[in-house]
């Protein structure tokens, strides 16, 4: 339900209608005060208003797209503050957009390289000016008729997530994933950081999209899509569209998992589909590797040994104590440990919270290796075997697995909470290593994380909503409370009280996040004090 009507009028502006709304906020048509014109102005959605993060967010969005004077960026007029409310007013572009064009199936090659070329000298100029997008899809390309008659005008809009090349800034400190998983790129999803190739891995997802009808990836859950972006092969155009087979080793280049294999620019990938879809001829000039040090990289823990999935030894929190996380522990009215399927294993001295992160480089064979091992991961979680991980060993002792992979669909369901991996930090601080499974445990990824302030939280990821009910059935009854997340999301809080004290079990209503569970425990804190202090401020 938008705040603003026809005939309001916000900070001098006269609104006439509605023209969208996205995750930030709502954009309107509206009339001018002094000017004989119609501008866009984009509000801040009200429950953001009070926020730090989100107000960061929008603030930054005039800012660094105040400062771009392009013919295919879309221009900022002015900016301020009306009733605590964050307003935008935008160039307004009478049209359509990429994402409505592509709705009634592909698009003629002229056209769609037409939108990629002008986007890309867009995404080029923009990067020149130490900023990047960070959100580049169909729906932010908007389309509109010259006036002059001069053919079809593109323009790139809502750099609402853009951040500075060589900007460091609290608001994505937590690995935050805020651009559409459809055209995200992998290093946006792993926590490497963004950079311009990841622009153009997200332009390269669009025209693939244009051209073909439907996105490189299609999987219709959000963790399935990490999935895909991080181990599944490019796939190729010409299985989509037979004559575009000459277009495959541009795409196979652009949408590399390795930035550092990718084009130089946005232009020059254009260019080379150009090439490719005009001549049919594929492009002919020799690949590159990178130098070292410049390609992708994953780590391990510290003891150098791949823990995708199994968690056998993946360090705990040092102040969980010898026996586990202190909300774990049985206790009057609480379930045990076993019925919890945590396992309690005592530290030896000088154990560390994470392991230290070992950085390289992934070889051609290394790739092989670790989507080889990716998919036999992925096969075994589907067989109903609680999300338990077959050890898997190789004969190249130098190649390894991400050791959060299997934890990626996780944190991106909760990118402003979990650290983007063992050497970050998350929401207030958070420091999170892998949850230890026992033989009794029906979950398939856990996180064991603490703050700066002692507070213990456990975040377990099974495999439907129907285990999670399984489960909960099973505990004794209790009082329980229904509460909204600070983002707005119905959640069941139950209350329990462990050996150790209170603690609380919440679980989310609604998919998909209906299929994790949290436990949170803070040592000299009543329930209600976690639920005001801590749960209903926090990023769920």
């Amino acid at each position: 339900m938008h705040e603003l009507r026809a005939g309001d009028i916000f900070a001098g502006y006269r609104i006439e209608r509605v023209l969208g709304s996205g995750g930030m906020g709502s954009v309107f048509a509206a009339r001018h005060p002094r000017l004989p014109r119609l501008v866009a102005v984009k509000l801040l959605h009200s429950s953001y208003s009070a926020d730090p993060v989100f107000r960061g967010r929008f603030e930054r969005e005039a800012d660094l797209a105040g400062r771009l004077d392009h013919p295919n960026i879309v221009a900022i007029h002015d900016r301020g503050s009306e009733d605590g409310r964050l307003w935008i007013a935008m160039q307004y572009v009478a049209g359509s957009d990429a994402e409505s064009a592509v709705r009634a199936g592909a698009l003629a090659p002229e056209r769609a390289l037409h939108i990629a070329r002008s986007t890309a000298d867009a995404l080029d100029y923009a990067h020149a000016a130490g900023l990047l997008h960070r959100d580049v899809k169909p729906a932010n390309i908007l389309l509109s008729e010259s006036a002059n008659g001069g053919g079809q005008r593109v323009l790139l809009t809502d750099f609402g997530i853009a951040k500075a090349v060589d900007e460091g800034t609290a608001l994505t400190e937590t690995g935050s994933l805020v651009a559409t998983l459809r055209y995200a790129a992998p290093e946006q999803l792993d926590g490497r950081g963004a950079s311009p190739r990841s622009d153009q891995y997200s332009l390269a997802c669009t025209l693939f999209h244009l051209l073909a009808g439907c996105p490189p990836y299609t999987a219709t859950s959000a963790g399935a899509l990490v999935a895909a972006h991080l181990m599944q092969p490019v796939p190729r155009i010409s299985a989509m569209v037979p004559g575009l087979a000459a277009a495959d080793p541009v795409f196979e280049r652009a949408l590399a998992k390795d930035p550092g294999h990718r084009f130089a620019t946005c232009a020059e990938m254009v260019a080379a589909a150009t090439t490719a879809l005009t001549s049919g001829i594929a492009p002919t000039q020799p690949f590159t590797a990178p130098e070292s040090g410049s390609g992708a990289t994953l780590f391990t823990g510290g003891t150098g040994q791949p823990l995708l999935g199994a968690h056998q030894g993946s360090p705990r929190l040092q102040d969980a104590g010898p026996s586990g996380p202190a909300w774990a522990a049985p206790g009057i009215g609480a379930p045990d440990e076993r019925a919890l399927g945590v396992e309690s294993r005592a530290q030896p001295d000088g154990a560390t919270r994470r392991g230290k992160a070992v950085w390289w480089t992934v070889s051609a064979v290394g790739l092989v290796l670790v989507l080889a091992i990716a998919t036999a991961v992925l096969v075994n979680r589907g067989s109903g075997d609680n999300g338990a991980v077959p050890t898997t060993t190789t004969a190249t002792p130098t190649t390894t697995v991400d050791a959060w992979a299997a934890a990626r669909p996780t944190i991106a369901m909760f990118p402003d909470l979990l650290p983007a991996n063992p050497d970050s930090e998350g929401y207030r601080g958070f420091r999170c290593s892998f949850a230890t499974k026992n033989a009794d445990s029906v979950w398939d990824t856990g996180f064991d994380c603490t703050d700066r302030e002692g507070l213990q939280l456990q975040l377990l990821a099974h495999k439907d909503a129907e285990t999670v009910d399984r489960f909960v059935s099973t505990l004794p009854a209790g009082p329980t409370q229904q509460l909204r997340s600070r983002y707005g999301r119905p959640m069941t809080v139950h209350s329990f009280n462990g050996s150790t004290g209170p603690w609380l079990l919440v679980r989310f209503d609604a998919a998909p996040y209906s299929t994790v569970l949290l436990q949170v425990y803070w040592k000299g804190h009543t329930h209600q004090e976690m639920i005001d202090q801590w749960l209903s401020t926090a990023p769920l």
